[in-house]
This record gives structure tokens, sequence and C-alpha cells, in this order.
């Protein structure tokens, strides 16, 4: 018997070895899909009780609930396919991001932030697949503070309030994580037995220890709960990973269900939503090129997310008058849709260090594919995110207004096609990070600003209903936010004053555009008083 293996010819036992454990990797890679609903077979205009637009982390949860009452069907609409397998392994996580698997959204250029970015926009990734992004983010579990429901409870109604919503966390929650499940404490804000598990990272990754122990020194508490409700500090995320696999609401729940009041129509991109006598009926739809028509007796729910969401409805007619009339949209109810959109504003800021923090083993790393593939163990099957929360100056000091979500960057590692693509920088600017990152380990600070003043807004770019939005971000459009980032990003950086970082002889590595030199200092740094960061 004779086996051929690439350039390499064996006889007997050894290459039938060797052969067996190929066919066992290849099959090992085939167990990582997951039970995904079937596309179901249902006719142009046929009506259901309730019709749920978009896949997404909402979607998905709220078609698997109302699936649970046997006596309403329940149709699914998601505009993209079923995730691939790179969606499953945590360690692949950024791998999507780009793909055609991400509706690939950008902002518009205002002109005045972002300007060190390539083309002056904002990538902003959205799931663009079964699971929406819930299939595509980092997994780290994260959930408004109290004071934010309080807020939604004022403007919609008690039932929004803390006190309210906390259970339904805790009944989706299956709690895992050994720091919180050991602390009585922290566990009254948890459950054990929901669906979806939220679980501490298998393995601690050595850089991030490091890191959060620099913090420490300069006077951050270090936190095992980073959703406790007082959670200021620094410390490590709970993340939603069941044995080595993402889990959320798609995994955890519209996987599981088996009812035949469940139909799910995947790579159906709603068009638009059919209104009569004020009351929506059902939907416009587009699937391989075919237009189709469904009807919901009792309800429409839109869950298309944060920028089709307005799309969509602006595309049917509700939305400001004058949006409307610009694109000839017979109009339906002048309502400010699309208005007040809030984001989170970034400044990222990079320290350069001698080598010793940021360990990279490749011949490790390549042993761990093949533990992943046989035991779902490894650096493949976790994820090990920290954070650092912070008050604003002279308010109250339990709730968190700035965040610093620090990591590490081997020597060499950067590469110029990774730094225009992934980070969306300039040429002109990744010249500077890369020459660095030739020399030095890069210690990653993105500062953020967690309540920004700045409001943008989401409108369209044309009619067209495959295209997507226009996005204006409206960072910084309030000065007020740029007033609030000098102390902020003074205390990230402040990280090369402790004594590990000094003995690693830190240094700023500055980005800055020139288009943004105009004021020397602290301030430049982040390119924050040219309102240049991104």
């Amino acid at each position: 018997m004779s086996i051929s293996l690439g350039a390499c010819a064996s006889s007997g036992a050894a290459g039938a070895t060797v052969a067996a454990a190929l066919q066992f990797f290849a099959a090992a890679q085939c167990l990582l899909n997951e039970p995904y609903p079937r596309q179901a077979d249902v006719t142009d205009g046929a009506h259901f009780d309730f019709i749920v637009v978009g896949g997404g982390s909402a979607g998905a949860a709220l078609a698997a609930r109302l699936a649970e009452l046997p006596h309403y069907d329940v149709l699914l609409l998601e505009a993209g396919p079923d995730p691939p397998t790179e969606s499953i392994v945590p360690g692949l996580r950024e791998s999507l991001k780009g793909s055609r698997y991400d509706w690939n959204f950008t902002t518009v250029d205002d002109g005045y932030s972002s300007q060190e970015l390539e083309g002056h926009h904002q990538k902003q990734p959205r799931g663009r697949m079964l699971g929406g992004s819930g299939s595509l983010n980092d997994m780290v579990y994260a959930r408004g503070h109290p004071v934010d429901y309080e807020e939604w409870a004022r403007v919609a109604g008690s039932a929004w309030n803390w006190t309210n919503v906390l259970p339904y966390f805790m009944r989706t929650e299956r709690m895992t994580d050994a720091r919180i499940v050991n602390n009585t404490e922290l566990m009254q804000f948890h459950g054990t037995r929901g669906e979806i598990e939220v679980s501490g990272a298998a393995a601690t990754d050595a850089p991030n220890t490091k890191l959060l122990n620099a913090f420490r020194e300069l006077g951050f508490k270090l936190v095992d709960d980073m959703t406790y409700p007082y959670s200021i500090g620094a410390g490590r995320f709970s993340h939603t990973i069941r044995s080595g696999r993402r889990d959320s609401s798609l995994t955890a729940l519209l996987n599981k269900v088996h009812n035949n009041n469940l139909h799910v129509l995947k790579n159906t991109l709603v068009t638009k939503i059919l209104i009569e006598n004020n009351t929506a009926v059902g939907v416009q739809a587009l699937s391989d090129g075919k237009e189709l028509f469904f009807y919901a007796d009792k309800e429409v729910i839109l869950s298309a997310g944060t920028f089709n969401t307005p799309k969509l409805l602006l595309l049917s007619g509700i939305g400001p008058k004058e949006v409307l009339a610009e694109f000839e949209i017979e109009a339906v109810q002048d309502l400010p849709v699309g208005e007040g959109l809030q984001d989170h504003v970034m400044v990222i800021n990079f320290l350069a260090a001698e080598n010793g923090t940021c360990e990279r083993n490749e011949r490790a790393q390549a042993f761990d594919v093949i533990k992943y593939l046989y035991d779902r163990t490894g650096f493949l099957s976790y994820s090990d995110s920290i954070g650092v929360y912070m008050p604003q100056n002279n308010k109250d000091p339990h709730v968190p207004y700035f965040a610093i979500y620090p990591s590490c960057v081997p020597q060499a590692l950067i590469t110029q096609q990774q730094c225009t693509s992934i980070l969306g920088y300039t040429n002109e600017t990744c010249v500077k990070l890369v020459k660095e990152n030739e020399q030095y380990e890069i210690i990653v600070l993105p500062v953020v600003l967690l309540k920004p003043r700045s409001r943008g807004k989401v409108t369209l770019h044309s009619t067209d209903p495959t295209q997507n939005p226009k996005i204006w971000s409206g960072t910084f459009s309030d000065p007020a936010d740029l007033d609030e980032f000098p102390d902020a990003i003074q205390m990230a950086l402040s990280l090369m004053n402790t004594t590990y970082f000094r003995e690693k002889a830190a240094h700023v590595v500055d980005i800055t555009p020139a288009a943004c030199a105009c004021e020397e200092g602290a301030a430049r740094l982040a390119s924050v008083s040219c309102a240049c960061a991104g």
C-alpha cells in the first residue's frame, strides 16, 4: 500500500495514520456548522399573523419567542444568508468585517470629523446574515447602565426602567463566568437558566494582565463584573461563548425552534412596508430578483437595525416631509425618522513599547488550530477582552462616561494593507504606524465617549432599496464633546508613565494628519483640537 501526501511518499501504518488524521480534521471543520433554520417554502401573497423584518440579534429573538405560541404563524425575513463557519469560531471574529456578510455601511464626509480616515468616513460594520451583528460582533457581553434605562422610562414609559428590564436580562442569561457565579452580590443581577451562555475567558492573555496591572497602578480598581451597575474601574469582560463557539439569539433561540409555525426566508430583502389606512398590513420584498408580497393579519415588526430600519420607513413614506418630497416618495406620515442618531465617539491613541508585552508564538498558535478542531480549546475558542470605565469629572462617580478598550499588537504585525483596510486610515497615517510597529510593539488605546451630545442622522441616497442609506455620523457636531476628550486622553496616555511601561521605554505614536497640526501638546496628539478624530 502506498499513500502520497503532497511531495512526501510513505507506506504502511505511518501513511495511513497521517491520512486518517487529515480526514478527521477535514470532517471536524464540517462539524462546526450550526443547524440553521431551513429556507421556508411560502407562496407569494401568503398571510401570517406576524411578519418580523430582519433576523438580527433582536429579530431572531423576537421571532423565536413569538413562535413559542403555537397558534401564531410567524414569518421572519432576513436579507442575508446563513452565517459562514468563521462566524462560529471566536478567534476568527474579525475576519468577516468588510466581507459580503457585512453591510459595509460608511458615513459621509462631513468636512470636520474623521479626516485622518481614508475617504474621510467611518466604517460601520453590521452583520448581513442570519443573526445580524450578533453573528459578526466581538461577543462582548455588555448592558446599559441603570441610568440609561431610567432615561428611557422618562420618554417611553415606566416599562423601560431598570427595575422592569433587569428580569429580561436575567431570563435570557446562562451565566457561567466563575468570577461572577461565585460572588453572591454580583449574582443579584444575573441569571443561570437562560438560553444564551455568558462565560469567562477559557484562558487569560498575559498581555491583558500586564495592561490591567498598569491601570491598577494608575488608581483604577480591578472589577470582576463589567456589567455590574456600579463597575467603575478596569477588568475583563464576559462573552457570549458556549463551549468554544459563538452564542447568540440565533444559535441559542432561533436555531432551537422546530415548530411548524415559524417560517424563515433568507436572502430576502424587504423593500417597502405596505400601508393601508395608516396601518401596516404587509411587506414588499425582493428575492432572487423576484418581487414578492406578504401580509400580516396582526403586526409587521421592524427590526432591521439602526441604519436599515429608518431607510425602510423612508422608502415606505414615513419620515420628514421634506426628505420624502426630495425623493418624490408619497408621504404617509410626517415624522422625524432618521433624526437624532447617537453613537459612541472614539479617538484611537497608540503607544509604542519595547518587546515583552505582546507575546506571540506562531508555533503554539498553529498547534491551537488543531486543538480547536479536536476539542474546541485553544486561542481560537475564546476572547479575553478588557476595558476601563471612567466617570465624568465632578459628576456621579458610579456612572461610566468614558471607556478605554486597550489591546496589544506584537512587533512587525501591522501591514500597510491591514492598516488601510481594517483600521481605515489614510496611506499617510498608516506609513507612520507601520514604521513604528517595525521596531516596537503597539499598545492600542481607543478612548470612547459613551454619551456624546452630538447627534447625526440617517437618510436616503436614492429610492433604490438595494442601496445603503446615507449616514451622517454627527461626530463632534456639538463642540462640548471636543472639550470632554483631552483629560480622558491624557489619562489613557499616562499608561506610559507606569512602572512597567517606563521600563519598556513607552512613547506616544504621533499619527496626527498634517491638516490637524494646529496645536502642540496632548490635544494635538489626539487630533482633538482640530476635530480630526475618528
